[in-house]
């Protein structure tokens, strides 16, 4: 009976040892078909984030600023609905070796790929819808670039860089050197057409043909006869088209630039203080900490023409710039009315300033 308990035991033992090794196995298999399933479930998920499928469509509009990292464009993608997982993008965009993107504002799809969304915020793509955008006379570089970008032809920072850096080859720059805003006054204000998100090179080649074509050969053959080169002309006619409102006064203007210019002895400076708001900022007013300024572009204290010009002048500043008025003005003031008071001295001048001063 003893022993026959002992075996009844030992069986007993077995079974349970049994049942037990039986439910660990098929915990343990549950517990790999579990993780599995989650796995399959998040890779399923990151393809589907990755590829653009199974999204409602959403299209944003989003805007980037030059240095922005990849983890913030990411988090910014992931906040506006465009993409699930920042980290799956990060990765992705590190094994296409990409570490920057444009500057501008960009419309993206949920329903991109990562390579999409990734061509679009590099502007790779070569769309064919075309934009028409008026620059008006006397626009900067910045202005322009601005009106581009805001156009969706081209990054702010992009169209600057080009103009600064690229070597173009139209012959009017041959003598033009490699500095910052070396490009200003040769982007002709014009009416253009452009493709939505244009290469900036491409963008500017067409001001600058545009130009090429404004300057005529009777205009060049002007130039040349009177001993002047075209970036002088350009120089002058920038400051032409900031200081004259109205068009009348164009050549009464440049006349009185010219005439500084041609008695430096007595007139060193051309006291132009349009030059000293292309590096401060335009604004209403300059303060006198403004007119003070350390700057070749203070006209106030740098002696004869800017190292640059100021913006893009129109053909009628261009012309004035060649042909000046002849009279004997060394000064001017704004009226308030948008014309001006010239001079020919300065009592005449500090007199107009009286007068202006006291009817505002």
């Amino acid at each position: 009976m003893a022993g026959n308990r002992s075996e009844k035991e030992s069986g007993n033992k077995k079974s349970k040892k049994k049942s037990f090794s039986t439910s660990s196995t098929i915990t343990y298999i549950l517990f790999i078909l579990g993780v599995s399933l989650l796995l399959s479930t998040i890779a399923i998920s990151v393809a589907n984030d990755m590829f653009g499928l199974v999204q409602d469509e959403a299209i944003v509009t989003v805007s980037l600023t030059e240095g922005q990292s990849v983890g913030e464009v990411a988090s910014m993608l992931k906040k506006e609905g465009i993409i699930d997982f920042k980290w799956a993008f990060k990765l992705y965009c590190s094994l296409k070796d990409t570490d920057e993107f444009s500057t501008g504002e960009f419309d993206v799809s949920s329903n991109m790929d990562y390579g999409q969304i990734i061509s679009e915020l590099k502007r790779a793509n070569t769309s064919t819808t075309t934009v028409t955008i008026t620059i008006p006379e006397g626009y900067t570089i910045q202005q322009i670039a601005e009106l581009l970008e805001k156009g969706r032809v081209c990054g702010k920072g992009d169209f600057i860089e080009a103009a600064n850096t690229y070597d173009f080859s139209h012959d009017f720059l041959k003598d033009v050197p490699m500095v910052e805003n070396r490009l200003e006054g040769y982007l002709f204000p014009d009416t253009y057409e452009f493709y939505v998100n244009e290469r900036p090179v491409s963008a500017i080649n067409k001001m600058l043909n545009n130009f090429a074509d404004k300057y005529t050969d009777a205009m060049l053959e002007l130039t040349q006869e009177k001993g002047l080169t075209i970036a002088t002309v350009v120089n002058i006619a920038s400051l032409i088209e900031k200081e004259a409102y109205v068009a009348s006064e164009q050549a009464t203007i440049s006349g009185v630039i010219w005439n500084r210019l041609n008695h430096a002895d007595k007139y060193p400076y051309l006291d132009i203080d349009a030059a000293i708001m292309y590096v401060t900022g335009h604004k209403e007013k300059l303060t006198d900490e403004d007119l003070a300024i350390d700057s070749p572009y203070n006209l106030r204290k740098s002696k004869g023409l800017p190292p640059t010009a100021i913006c893009n002048p129109g053909i009628g500043a261009l012309l004035a710039a060649i042909s000046p008025e002849q009279h004997d003005y060394y000064y001017y003031v704004a009226d308030g009315t948008g014309a001006h008071i010239f001079s020919r001295t300065l009592e005449e001048h500090n007199a107009a300033v009286a007068k202006v001063a006291s009817q505002g």
